[in-house]
């Protein structure tokens, strides 16, 4: 199995664009697939470089409907009118960023599924999307792990309410299909909080081992630099982290700069950065 980070907050290299922004290119049992689409079309330009060819694309799984997460996707229809995109049905809602008495909405999914009706197909808690690769929600119900950021909003009939991230999957991955050698959890953001999603994993199949975890683990706040929960949530998240059993752990884009420095310090080599550009072998 092959990832490649397509595009991300950082880049490794000059030549390669970055944004806030996610998305990832996987290779697996002779398919390929995106999880998301970044902010905006600069992962054409970046698979592109790469030599990526994205026409072959056949599946996009949306990890949730934030719009730095969709930006690419019409771009990835216009390479591939035929392309399937694969979300969970609560991605229809309205959702928003809000600061203050502003609130900025970044829930495209449900106008973009508008327009093209043909390309889009939605589940609700759990979808094979192919073999070995499964679209999953979390199972735990330890809200003390989930993210702490206190901007992001839904809206529930006429009032805008905490985002309850109903519409946030994870994915697990299967090199080869083998289950046996076990699984690579992908989770773009982890809003109900990486803990809970491994913990998920395990619950699910307790047979096959973590080897690796790949994702944001949403501790950023305004600017790479910054928080968006306390240390305390970091620590724990940690802490919580170090009794789960899993192999490499590699994250990136809503962890933030700070949020990885904290977690690599108390994870080391356990823990890695990875950019846009970079590329992992399974």
């Amino acid at each position: 199995m092959r990832i490649v980070s397509l595009i991300e907050n950082t880049s490794a290299t000059e030549q390669l664009k970055a944004e806030h922004g996610l998305s990832f290119y996987v290779e697996n049992c002779g398919e390929r697939y995106l999880i998301d689409t970044g902010a905006s079309d600069k992962l054409v330009l970046n698979a592109q470089r790469m030599r990526l060819d994205l026409s072959s694309v056949r599946k996009i799984a949306l990890s949730h409907c934030y719009s730095d997460h969709t930006g690419g996707i019409e771009s990835i229809i216009k390479l591939n009118p035929e392309v399937k995109i694969y979300a969970k049905e609560a991605c229809k809602g309205d959702y928003y960023v809000k600061y203050g008495m502003l609130r900025i909405s970044v829930g495209t999914v449900s106008e973009l599924s508008e327009e093209y009706p043909d390309n889009f197909i939605f589940y609700n808690r759990f979808h094979e999307i192919a073999p070995g690769f499964f679209a999953m929600s979390n199972e735990i119900p330890d809200y003390t792990m989930y993210c702490e950021d206190p901007h992001l909003y839904k809206m529930s009939g006429n009032k805008l309410v905490k985002d309850d991230f109903l519409h946030e999957s994870f994915f697990v991955i299967f090199p080869d299909n083998n289950r046996d050698k076990g699984c690579v959890v992908i989770s773009s953001c982890s809003h109900c909080g990486i803990v809970n999603i491994l913990k998920t994993v395990k619950k699910s199949f307790p047979e096959s081992p973590i080897i690796s975890v790949i994702g944001g683990f949403h501790l950023m706040g305004s600017s790479t630099k910054k928080l968006c929960c306390s240390i305390e949530y970091v620590d724990k998240t940690v802490n919580e982290i170090k009794a789960i059993e899993t192999g490499a752990i590699y994250t990136c884009h809503c962890t933030g700069l700070t949020g990885y420095g904290i977690m690599k310090s108390q994870l080391g080599d356990r823990i890695q950065y990875l950019q846009t550009g970079e590329e992992l072998e399974f």
